[in-house]
């Protein structure tokens, strides 16, 4: 399981990187994971985010990938079946979840969290779509109409990392 302080040493690591580095994670992205950086940049074209949101769905999914190769299997490549499997099986979570309410609805997103298999990565997506840098949950750099899309992705991006 990946801890919290391996997460906040990637996020340190990726936000201190400079464009040529940045140019050289993406084309190891590339290599290793075609499926998933394609996914994270059509994802990122969605028509609802701003330029802002987009990068940011961009680089979470990179933190993601590079918090997932620390795992054992981490490095095996996703493939487009295992993808819409997992995309499959949320929307229907999603759909599942549309008629209860807001009270049930938030129970049971806890308790997934709570279950989830990689808690701390989880835990850092949630944070990074909807704090701004300074950890306040006032101004997400996310808006508000588009944190479902935006989370929606971000879980594809990781079940698809994570054995279940």
């Amino acid at each position: 399981m990946i801890s919290a302080e391996t997460v906040t040493r990637t996020l340190e690591k990726m936000s201190t990187m400079t464009p040529p580095q940045i140019q050289t994670i993406i084309n190891r992205m590339s290599k290793e994971q075609p499926v998933i950086l394609a996914y994270l940049l059509a994802s990122s074209e969605n028509d609802a985010f701003d330029e802002n949101e987009s990068q940011i769905l961009v680089f979470v999914g990179v933190v993601v990938w590079q918090l997932m190769r620390q795992r054992p299997k981490g490095t095996r490549m996703i493939t487009e079946k295992r993808l819409e499997k997992v995309e499959k099986s949320n929307e229907a979570q999603l759909e599942k979840m549309a008629g209860d309410s807001p009270g049930d609805f938030f129970s049971a997103a806890e308790a997934s969290v709570k279950s989830y298999p990689e808690p701390e990565v989880l835990r850092y997506v949630v944070e990074a779509m909807m704090e701004d840098e300074e950890g306040n949950t006032d101004n997400p750099p996310i808006r508000e109409e588009n944190l479902g899309y935006a989370f929606l992705y971000m879980k594809n991006v990781l079940d698809a990392f994570v054995d279940r």
